[in-house]
């Protein structure tokens, strides 16, 4: 079976972002259509699920993988600042486990020094000012 899909993809685009927001977002219309009580609205959700599944569909199976491609990107790049700032919290997050963050008292400048060293004198970088910060 594993061999047959491999076959079947050789030469295709396959699954990339683009195709798994598209499937998500189908997923979540499949899944308000079952809950939502009006009949019309019900329809047009499962319709746009339908939809949904069929782009997906398309573009995996397409062997314009040039233009695929294109698409995905034009779709990174908008997307872009919202998968961004959930790497720059977790990076955020990662830096206050390992590093200390001291304000210089003569130019208010932010130094970082890693945690857990005890009484160290740090040398701000912009004014050379230095002074004694526990870490």
């Amino acid at each position: 079976m594993r061999m047959m899909l491999e076959r079947m993809f050789t030469g295709r685009n396959g699954i990339d972002q683009l195709n798994t927001a598209v499937l998500v977002l189908g997923l979540v219309c499949w899944v308000a259509s079952m809950f939502v009580p009006v009949r019309g609205l019900q329809t047009i959700l499962y319709y746009a699920f339908v939809l949904a599944a069929g782009v997906c569909i398309y573009r995996a199976l397409s062997r314009n993988i040039a233009k695929r491609q294109e698409e995905n990107q034009k779709f990174l790049q908008k997307t872009g600042r919202f998968r961004n700032s959930k790497e720059s919290w977790q990076n955020k997050a990662e830096q206050k486990r390992q590093f200390k963050i001291f304000k210089c008292p003569a130019c208010g400048v932010k130094l970082r020094v890693p945690r857990g060293k005890g009484k160290i004198r740090v040398t701000c970088r912009q004014c050379g000012a230095t002074f004694e910060e526990k870490s």
